[in-house]
């Protein structure tokens, strides 16, 4: 009779708590970790790991699938590349609770603040809910291939309680915020994981209008702060203002409040932290924020990326002109037939000659002095990181051309599926120095993949490959920004888990789940983005394959084993204050 399920002979073991690499035997029971060692007896399945690393499955703390995991049991772009748990929620956009009249409405906020197709959403989503409750007990009922775990969103709740007064951002009464820290109690009770909410003005709903608490005072963010600490589990995530650059002193004004709020509700906060364009030192000022309020035993978690954020402009995608008047004759043509159109001479000349007439989301981007200095022709492989002489300002003062004239070119090149890679936040300075030191930072976490939104411009759902080849693989033993392979699993696994409070996972040890990747870490690596047509209603959304995974558990079930998904789905919902080691 087997001693156990599973047996994964040889491997290096990386345990996700930091602690250096060691080869080892592992056995799973039931899901579980059973056993770490040598001889520990039989199993009805051995695999041989010899020359393989083995991880902890990665925990994604910021991705936007709130619409996806209605419909969608696989979530490719985070399974492909080694993610076992992903949270859901971010950013104070979400669809519960929701009133039966506002399932619209909650598109359009989804639609402008994460770029998912309204008409995908239409197609796809299944309202089977209006509380949060139900939403969570509504995604408990699909058989998944990881793990899915959500969060209140501010957006959501406020319109729910307030209706258009919340909608339009109007100041919150004492009886609506009564009302919403009840919602909140009741959803944290019911397994949410925290409470979100945004207030940078690049968010924005389809209609331009911001995100519902976006002009929150403290006070109503205390409050509901407050019902999160009395949850007795998880934490408040802030989108601040100014978090892309677009306003500094709003940021340092933002930061101030932060640190209100964490005093005053003695809640653990977290907010999004990056090097901006317009002020490439302001980082440095928010991490003191952080260091300060660590000292005074106050939370204040910076959640930051493992590379620079592009936003691969295409002309299947993103790009400057998409609001220029002129461009709405050819918005809805088939993708070859827009390019055909875009090429001749009298259509280019007219959008080379248009202004965007927007103020708002992104063209503010199209409309920063600092766009084609920051916006790069891609390479192959594609470069996070590129070259200064590789902009689009410094080819057009080479060629003597306008950048505007480089770039809508570059774009019509290989029958429009070239790509420009615009550093929007974490490359200033032409390097990656910032991200660097972020990342090493011992309050940080490491975030911000943004799985499932900006579908046609963003593709960083992949981002834990791409942390683990470029800081550590395909570095030098002495180049002084090598990372310690065992430091950064730890960031991608053992630390998002204990921030949630996950601690039935994210390390390797006996009693917690046997999620896991088996690496190849010679052949790790991620493709280059492409454009595939399979969300609802066929729209668009890019995506990036994986290799060197030769698999990867959830409960210790293989779900996909080089790429190709096996077909079992032992994932599930994550509720907040259950998952406890064992």
């Amino acid at each position: 009779m087997p001693t156990f399920d599973t047996l994964i002979r040889g491997g290096t073991l990386v345990d996700g708590k930091g602690h250096a690499a060691y080869t080892a035997d592992i056995a799973i029971s039931d899901g579980h970790i059973a056993a770490i060692g040598r001889g520990l007896g039989s199993a009805a399945q051995t695999i041989d790991a010899a020359g393989l690393t083995v991880t902890p499955g990665w925990v994604d703390i910021h991705t936007h699938y709130d619409a996806q995991v209605t419909w969608d049991p696989e979530l490719l772009q985070s399974t492909w590349h080694g993610v076992t748990s992903a949270v859901l929620g971010n950013c104070g956009v979400g669809f519960a609770p929701a009133a039966p009249d506002r399932h619209d409405w909650l598109i359009g906020l989804m639609e402008g603040v994460e770029d998912i197709p309204g008409v995908s959403l239409r197609a796809g989503m299944q309202w089977q809910w209006e509380t949060f409750p139900q939403y969570i007990d509504a995604l408990d009922r699909m058989p998944r291939t990881i793990d899915i775990g959500t969060q209140l969103t501010h957006g959501a709740l406020r319109c729910y309680v307030m209706g258009e007064r919340g909608a339009s951002n109007e100041a919150a009464s004492a009886d609506d915020l009564r009302r919403m820290a009840l919602l909140i109690r009741e959803g944290m009770a019911a397994g949410a994981l925290g409470f979100t909410t945004s207030r940078t003005a690049v968010h924005i709903d389809v209609d331009g209008v911001p995100v519902p608490g976006t002009f929150a005072d403290s006070a109503e963010l205390c409050a509901l702060a407050g019902a999160v600490r009395d949850s007795g589990h998880g934490l408040m995530e802030m989108v601040l203002t100014g978090a892309a650059g677009e306003d500094v002193e709003g940021l340092n004004r933002d930061m101030r409040i932060l640190r209100e709020v964490a005093e005053r509700s003695r809640c653990p906060l977290m907010y999004l932290l990056a090097q901006n364009n317009t002020d490439p030192g302001q980082w440095r000022r928010q991490l003191a924020v952080s260091e300060d309020a660590a000292r005074a035993g106050l939370v204040i978690t910076p959640q930051v990326a493992g590379r620079p954020i592009p936003i691969l402009f295409s002309m299947a995608g993103e790009h400057p002109w998409r609001f220029m008047p002129s461009y709405a004759e050819i918005a809805d043509l088939p993708p070859a037939e827009r390019v055909r159109r875009m090429a001749e001479p009298g259509l280019r000349a007219r959008l080379l000659a248009e202004q965007d007439p927007h103020d708002t989301g992104f063209s503010l981007l199209y409309k920063s002095p600092l766009l084609w200095d920051t916006t790069f022709v891609a390479s192959e492989p594609l470069s996070y990181m590129p070259d200064a002489g590789s902009s689009v300002a410094a080819i057009a003062r080479r060629e003597g051309r306008s950048p505007w004239e480089v770039a809508y070119d570059r774009l019509l090149e290989n029958e429009g599926n070239a790509i420009l890679v615009h550093t929007l936040v974490g490359y200033s300075d032409g390097t990656a120095n910032a991200v660097h030191e972020m990342l090493r930072h011992p309050l940080s976490v490491l975030g911000l993949s943004d799985a499932g939104a900006h579908c046609r411009f963003i593709c960083d759902g992949g981002v834990h490959t791409y942390v683990l080849t470029h800081w550590y693989r395909d570095r030098d033993v002495d180049d002084p920004q090598r990372l310690p392979l065992e430091f950064l699993v730890r960031k991608l696994t053992g630390d998002n888990a204990r921030l949630y409070g996950l601690n039935d996972r994210g390390v390797l040890e006996p009693g917690r789940r046997a999620d896991l990747n088996l690496i190849d870490m010679t052949r790790l690596g991620s493709g280059t983005p492409y454009m595939a047509y399979d969300l609802p209603a066929g729209q668009q959304r890019m995506l990036c394959r994986a290799s060197g995974y030769v698999g990867t558990y959830v409960r210790g079930q293989c779900v996909q084993a080089d790429g190709e998904l096996t077909g079992v789905r032992p994932g599930r919902v994550i509720r907040g204050g259950t998952a406890r080691r064992g």
